[in-house]
């Protein structure tokens, strides 16, 4: 039912020490007079496991200190890898690593337009590797599904070498190839074998999406997904209704919050880890209001964009672009994102809120949400819906499925929220991170708009 890289630890380790070694050398040889603790050094990972072993040995010099600075870069797709090699200006003599004390330097997924370099200290990871390993445990082995490249992936790796976890590669890593429920259950069973030998507990961290397709798949997926003792939830937001069969399955599902700039997951199902301060930005705690997160998992800024560093951390906090309020037991709770919330007409509206409100309709796979200008409301909802079954074909069929969407946000939310166009299609466009491309969607309504493929919601 698919195949897995899986590697014995042991044999593992030391073709990474091997690795290591040759890249020690490599180093030192190649920097001249220069030391190690100025430079960064780009790491390009292929991908499936080429590129966990390539990586992982630069990575283990970084965190012990003996080795440079590295920025992980995938080898493709081009367009990701030269957008971030054109941010991060590694291997370049004329911009030195900011300090001495970064060892990574993490590409963001860019959700918004060009990504940026979160300098990441030894100090802040060994924080949040540990921090994590007092809250979950550090005897864990992981299946690692996620992109190498980008900070969920890459904590897995962390994890790894402060509390010395074993790790399976699935192989759809780095796109080798798609991720499926069939391979993702072959690479869960032979880590399961394994972790019934030696007793570790089995973990594994994934964006919604993929846990949507293992669902999707059936009795395949649903095994895989219970096999673990921990499933962790991350990169975007969790849909409760997703949530919800997950718990009824008896998968042990844990929602992940956090960004590059925090070392990846900080919040676990609304409660910080230790050493982990949030902050509301509101005039009571219960109110909503800007997130801040202080601690030290915090980076240390971004790579060369000082002008960015002024107004992203401050007093040692790291200022998000997420709304959020607390509750009565301390626990916070994520609404959206700043940029999330429109006005309508006088009405502000939460585009997210939108978005949940329409995944609560069974017939509704996934759904984003965005908003276009008008010159009356100022801005108008557009909702592009996938569908679970896709087979939803007749104009008549389309139209109740849509008015029964914008009744749904209606009732739940308000007028104002409701989306006035409601456009269904096979797929939404993603970013590697297992993000939303809203970028690209934005792009795409505006392309739709333009040449008549949907009407402008304005005129609805």
């Amino acid at each position: 039912m698919g195949s897995c890289y899986v590697y014995p630890w042991h044999t593992l380790k030391s073709l990474v020490a091997s690795r290591s070694r040759l890249v020690s050398m490599t180093s030192s040889h190649t920097s001249g007079e220069r030391t190690t603790n100025q430079a960064l050094v780009s790491v390009l990972i292929p991908p499936g496991a080429g590129g966990l072993i390539r990586l992982q040995a630069r990575l283990n010099h970084a965190l012990a200190g003996t080795g440079p600075a590295i920025a992980p870069i995938p080898a493709e797709p081009l367009g990701i890898r030269d957008a971030i090699a054109s941010v991060i200006k590694a291997d370049d003599l004329g911009y030195p690593i900011e300090s001495a004390d970064i060892a990574v330097v993490c590409s963001t997924s860019g959700s918004t337009g060009t990504p940026r370099g979160t300098l990441l200290s030894r100090n802040a990871l060994q924080a949040s590797a540990q921090a994590f390993g007092r809250r979950f445990g550090v005897d864990a082995r992981w299946v690692i599904a996620m992109p190498l490249h980008r900070i969920a992936g890459l904590m897995i790796l962390v994890r790894a070498h402060f509390n010395d976890s074993p790790v399976i590669i699935d192989p759809s890593v780095g796109g080798a190839r798609q991720f499926s429920a069939s391979t993702f259950w072959a690479t869960t069973q032979s880590a399961k074998r394994q972790s019934l030998q030696d007793g570790r507990p089995l973990m594994v961290s994934l964006v919604p999406t993929q846990i949507a397709r293992l669902l999707d798949a059936g009795k395949v997926g649903i095994e895989a997904l219970q096999a673990y003792d921990l499933v962790l939830s991350g990169a975007a937001a969790t849909p409760q209704p997703l949530l919800m069969r997950l718990r009824e399955l008896g998968v042990n599902v844990v929602i992940s919050y956090g960004m590059s700039e925090t070392c990846g997951g900080c919040v676990f199902d609304g409660m910080p880890l230790d050493g982990v301060e949030i902050s509301i930005a509101s005039t009571q705690d219960a109110q909503p209001g800007r997130i801040s997160i202080a601690g030290s998992v915090v980076a240390s800024g971004y790579r060369l964009r000082p002008d960015l560093d002024g107004v992203s951390f401050m007093a040692g906090q790291f200022i998000t672009h997420d709304v959020g309020a607390l509750d009565s037991s301390g626990l916070i709770h994520v609404l959206g994102r700043l940029d999330d919330i429109v006005t309508v007409g006088g009405v502000n509206v939460a585009l997210s809120a939108v978005e949940a409100a329409i995944r609560h309709h069974p017939s509704i796979e996934d759904v984003a949400v965005i908003d276009v200008t008008d010159p009356l409301w100022g801005s108008l909802p557009l909702a592009y819906v996938v569908l679970r079954n896709g087979d939803v074909h007749s104009n008549e069929s389309q139209a109740d499925l849509r008015r029964g969407i914008q009744e749904a946000v209606a009732q739940r939310i308000g007028r104002a929220a409701t989306p006035r166009v409601v456009t269904f299609v096979s797929s939404l466009p993603m970013l590697d991170s297992g993000k939303i491309d809203r970028l690209a969607l934005r792009l795409q309504a505006s392309q739709d708009i333009d040449q008549g493929n949907i009407s402008h919601p304005g005129s609805n």
